[in-house]
């Protein structure tokens, strides 16, 4: 029986293991994930293959995809099972997280040598690449889900439910947003001091690593597609405010419904101006990030914790 135990341990790695590699093989270029519930051995498999994976870049970009993969379950799980969808909502959060904490990790080491501060803006880049390809995903995700909830022609309560699970997963993705920007942040500091360049030299640095990495073209394309993205996620916004108006044309409908109709309309417009907004607002900030690393004075920068260590 403990031979038995061992041999189905090892083919159950392997095949989380081989799944991985297979996921691994389409980062940055594979659809997003199908809206279908995670069984208990999938659910499984992908824990294990993160564990199994070593290199803290990949295992970054492994954690972000299954985190949508999350995301597309709460889609698929709205509809029939709340409960479900709630907790496919926090599993996404948990991945986030632990893409968080190899991120501390890859930050840990200070580099000490022009050469190495060059390192270490590059890994960071490409790991602002992959995050931006996560916040990409999750966007298509939203979009998909509204289709389907307009073509299911699923209740508004549904669709609002879907909508909150989104926006506490784009707050959670902030966060890790937030400290991949301050330590690509100090990696600039670190080596505008170890290697004494100018804003203007750091300026062309900075534009030829992101160039190098394939962080501008996929950057340019993503703003491409979001540009579509905003204009189609309109209309369907349009078409669920027509919708939910419709109703008001019901004889039947007491004071109280009629209220409650109204701010459902309210509510759906809101979201449909901040979408759109916030799209517009990350378009601008990809085109122009990096840019206010670079306003801040030679004091201010040596002011900073992250040169102090630098230099102490």
């Amino acid at each position: 029986m403990k031979r038995i135990n061992v041999l189905f341990l090892m083919a159950f790695l392997i095949v989380g293991t081989l799944g991985f590699v297979v996921a691994e093989d389409s980062l940055g270029e594979a659809d997003i994930p199908e809206a279908k519930k995670i069984g208990f051995f999938e659910n499984m498999f992908d824990n294990v293959g993160l564990a199994f994976t070593f290199n803290k870049e990949k295992k970054i970009a492994r954690a972000l995809e299954l985190a949508e993969k999350r995301l597309a379950e709460a889609e698929a799980l709205v509809e029939e099972s709340p409960e479900e969808a709630e907790r496919a909502q926090e599993r996404y959060n948990d991945f986030i997280a632990k893409a968080e904490k190899v991120l501390e990790k890859i930050s840990d080491a200070k580099a000490e040598n022009e050469n190495l501060s060059i390192d270490e803006m590059e890994k960071m880049a490409r790991i602002q690449n992959q995050f931006e390809r996560h916040r990409e995903q999750t966007a298509k995700i939203y979009t998909r889900a509204l289709e389907r909830f307009e073509k299911n022609n699923a209740s508004d309560e549904k669709i609002e439910r879907f909508e909150n699970f989104y926006d506490r997963a784009l707050n959670r993705s902030d966060k890790m947003e937030e400290k991949i920007l301050q330590k690509r942040e100090a990696a600039i500091k670190r080596h505008k001091v170890l290697a004494e360049k100018s804003d203007e030299e750091i300026e062309s640095i900075l534009e030829e690593i992101e160039e190098r990495e394939g962080l501008t073209e996929a950057r340019e394309q993503r703003v491409e597609r979001a540009e579509v993205r905003v204009q189609k996620f309109a209309v369907m916004k349009q078409k669920n405010v027509e919708r939910i108006q419709a109703r008001l044309n019901e004889t039947d409908l007491t004071e109280a419904q009629r209220e409650q109709i109204t701010n459902r309309v309210e509510i759906a417009t809101q979201r449909a101006q901040e979408f759109e907004i916030q799209t517009r607002e990350r378009i601008e900030a990809y085109k122009d990030v990096g840019i206010s690393v670079l306003e801040s004075s030679t004091e201010k920068l040596m002011e900073s914790d992250a040169l102090n260590s630098v230099v102490s």
